[in-house]
């Protein structure tokens, strides 16, 4: 039998049950979904076709996660099925080694791993970040920031400095109730250097703001006491903020790509802070697109193993250890979260663990 001819029916035969499976988890998270935010939806008079554009830009996110699962109960069931008809043996029989049986499903999963990389880069970040817009904004009703305003400020700026607003205007690079807080000393152990909490600031040059009508406490290290200074109008130098800073969203991880998000943590680390979750989640956009091509490396040798399984057997198999996957990649990103083991481990623990364990199956099955 020819590589070409073999490849491309164990492919034809794999994609129709890949197919069917990733339709299937797709509808099973949205109908999930969309029964936690029934109650949103009919408190906000939501339209249905605000709620579909809601549910196309939560696609791409579910995309990602049902991914590995599909490849595997693909995995198990094709395997299940060819075993069914005694396919495999026949291949097996004729001098067909398994790395050729595998070889396609594992190629195919590299390019799935790739396109799942691309869309979690490219698509991922801006569909997330149009559904936080839908959801909080035109269901939800709440006032959409007008460009060049900026209401409840909240800022981590250089130097261990915290900016804290009523109000931010960029025509006029002006604060309304402003309050900036200087931190300094290591993430776990912060403490605060001064306050300033003034009725108005102002941008006054590169470097200098002015702040009006307000009061500056500087806290004495290794003390209780501290010094406060009222001030009719006080202006404060090398202060690196420039107005642009304050109107840029704050953005979460997911509506971030990993350029975005590693200079976010280059900026947190200037400023001392905790990074430990925004690494955790940086590592992770590596390491979850390739968990397409490692669960097809674990589940190949072991549909193989279980030779006298059926496909039915295979698709409850398969259930099973993308269960345990996913429950040791939550269990390891928690762990990354809180600065118990290093982000990088905490993202490709997982993916570690049963690569090994598909090679050692392999190996087995082989002998």
């Amino acid at each position: 039998m020819s590589s070409r001819i073999l490849y491309r029916y164990i492919i034809r035969e794999y994609l129709k049950i890949f197919l069917a499976a990733l339709g299937g988890f797709l509808f099973i998270c949205l109908v999930g979904d969309a029964a936690e935010r029934t109650s949103d939806f009919v408190d906000a008079s939501a339209p249905t076709g605000l709620i579909l554009l809601f549910y196309l830009n939560q696609l791409p996110y579910y995309l990602i996660f049902v991914l590995p699962a599909s490849s595997l109960i693909a995995t198990l069931f094709t395997m299940g099925q060819m075993n069914k008809y005694n396919e495999l043996t026949a291949m097996l029989s004729s001098g067909v080694s398994l790395e050729r049986i595998f070889r396609p499903l594992l190629l195919l999963m590299l390019v799935v791993s790739a396109l799942s990389f691309l869309i979690n880069e490219t698509v991922v970040p801006r569909t997330n970040e149009k559904k936080k817009d839908i959801q909080d904004y035109r269901i939800k009703g709440r006032p959409k920031p007008v460009y060049g305003v900026r209401r409840g400020v909240d800022y981590q700026g250089e130097q261990g400095r915290r900016w804290s607003a009523g109000q931010f205007k960029l025509d006029t690079a002006s604060f309304e109730d402003v309050k900036v807080l200087r931190f300094s000393g290591p993430p776990e152990n912060l403490r605060i250097n001064y306050r300033i909490d003034a009725g108005g600031a102002r941008y006054e040059k590169p470097g200098s703001w002015s702040f009006s009508a307000g009061t500056i406490r500087y806290f004495l290290p290794d003390s209780q006491e501290e010094w406060m200074v009222r001030f009719d109008r006080m202006v404060m130098t090398q202060l690196a903020e420039k107005p642009e800073d304050f109107i840029i969203e704050v953005k979460e991880a997911q509506q971030m790509n990993f350029a975005e998000l590693k200079n976010e943590i280059r900026r947190k680390n200037r400023n001392g802070l905790d990074v430990s979750q925004d690494e955790t989640e940086l590592w992770i956009k590596t390491a979850l697109p390739l968990t397409n091509f490692i669960i097809v490396l674990f589940g190949a040798p072991l549909a193989v193993l279980r030779r006298g399984t059926g496909p039915g057997m295979g698709i409850a198999m398969g259930v099973v250890v993308y269960m345990l996957f996913m429950g040791s990649y939550y269990f390891t990103r928690s762990m990354g979260y809180n600065g118990v083991i290093d982000p990088v481990a905490a993202a490709w623990a997982s993916n570690v663990v049963f690569a090994a364990a598909g090679i050692i199956i392999f190996i087995r099955v082989r002998k």
